[in-house]
């Protein structure tokens, strides 16, 4: 690994388990009805419908992948991971606090769970469910044909035009900021197996800031990042991305949302880091959730990459991003949060935040005048 003046999250060499994929994300919201009305345009699909508890699932799986549970103010909830081996389950339930539900977080016909608590003290659900359940499936879907220059695959036939909601196939994957970095994503890496795909690295002390986390699935392919940690003042979810089908997909779900009348956030363009082309929007709460497709796939060769960040590191074509895509204000719940943080004796490098933001700051192109 490359010389840094920090220390970087690492491949752990005894993971207590390895994590197959993300599993469901739980916000605490104080509308949930409107919230869900949001999320039925996004594309997602209804799994269970109570007073308290919205569930939603994408088209790949029956499993719920989305939470909108009552609560008195809009928060993150919890995590949720899948694992497939009983003998990590029986580790992780010997951990300081674990706490296991038999039947799974959502109740009857779903799968033993276990939780533990991140660093940030984040509930995280491991999932025991079959390796089975992570075999290709045929999802029957109309795949459209694109036609290019030597290769034609629609002969004197349109392209049909379909007008909705997104059509969700999974939650692929969920970005944290951390007020501790270091020690959270290491976390993920020694108790869930992750493996760091890329970090990002300040432009002139060179300290890690940033670290995209795959699961480890030895030769088979994987989400370039499946868990991303950042730094941050305060511990929050600072988005969740959904995967679609193409690029079709994506535009149609943003017409859709713009047609509905709901408030777009950055996009159409691609990332540099998972290259996956996105969209980003945001929910009723003002939380960013992002519809993406064609993101890069790593098995467990692939080391981990070092990069500068800045705004212009975050795409390499799209629309402009505008300049409050990034939360870079200072609010008085973000001081309070920092505070709290300080109170409790955690390791909060504030040269760090001080110089992320101002690298957040800078317009990420010349012609782009913040």
């Amino acid at each position: 690994m490359k010389q840094l003046p920090s220390k970087c999250p690492t491949r752990s060499k005894d993971p207590i388990s390895k994590a197959r994929d993300i599993a469901y994300v739980r916000l605490g919201r104080k509308n949930p009805e409107l919230t869900a009305d949001y999320y039925k345009d996004f594309g997602l699909s209804p799994f269970e419908l109570f007073k308290d508890r919205i569930l939603f699932h994408g088209v790949s799986s029956d499993l719920p992948c989305w939470s909108l549970e009552k609560a008195d103010r809009d928060s993150l909830l919890g995590l949720g991971l899948y694992i497939s081996s009983t003998e990590e389950f029986e580790r992780l339930r010997q951990m300081d606090g674990a706490e296991v539900w038999p039947l799974g977080r959502f109740g009857a016909e779903h799968f033993p769970t276990v939780t533990i608590k991140d660093p940030s003290d984040l509930p995280v659900d491991a999932v025991l469910i079959p390796s089975s359940f992570f075999e290709e499936k045929d999802r029957g879907g109309k795949f459209r044909s694109w036609n290019s220059d030597g290769k034609i695959l629609r002969k004197n036939k349109p392209q049909p035009y379909d007008v909705g909601p997104a059509k969700i196939n999974r939650l692929g994957h969920a970005v944290f900021l951390k007020q501790e970095f270091l020690k959270n994503a290491q976390w993920y890496c020694d108790v869930f197996g992750m493996i760091p795909s890329d970090i990002q690295i300040l432009p002139g002390s060179k300290e890690p800031v940033i670290a995209f986390l795959r699961c480890d699935l030895g030769e088979k392919l994987t989400d370039h990042h499946t868990i991303v940690i950042a730094s941050g003042i305060d511990d929050r979810l600072e988005h969740c991305a959904f995967e679609l089908e193409d690029l079709d997909e994506v535009a149609k779900g943003r017409e859709w949302l713009l047609k509905r009348g709901w408030k777009p956030a950055w996009g159409i363009g691609r990332h540099i880091l998972g290259s996956q082309i996105f969209d980003y929007q945001r929910d009723p709460s003002g939380m960013l959730v992002e519809h993406y497709t064609d993101g890069d796939k790593f098995d467990d060769t692939v080391p981990v990459g070092f990069h500068p960040i800045s705004r212009e590191s975050l795409y390499q074509w799209g629309q402009d991003m505008p300049e409050d895509f990034l939360d870079t204000e200072i609010s008085w719940d973000k001081l309070i949060q920092l505070v709290k943080g300080l109170f409790l004796g955690r390791n909060i490098e504030l040269r760090k935040l001080i110089q992320l933001k101002k690298v957040a700051e800078r317009s990420p192109r010349s012609w782009i005048k913040y």
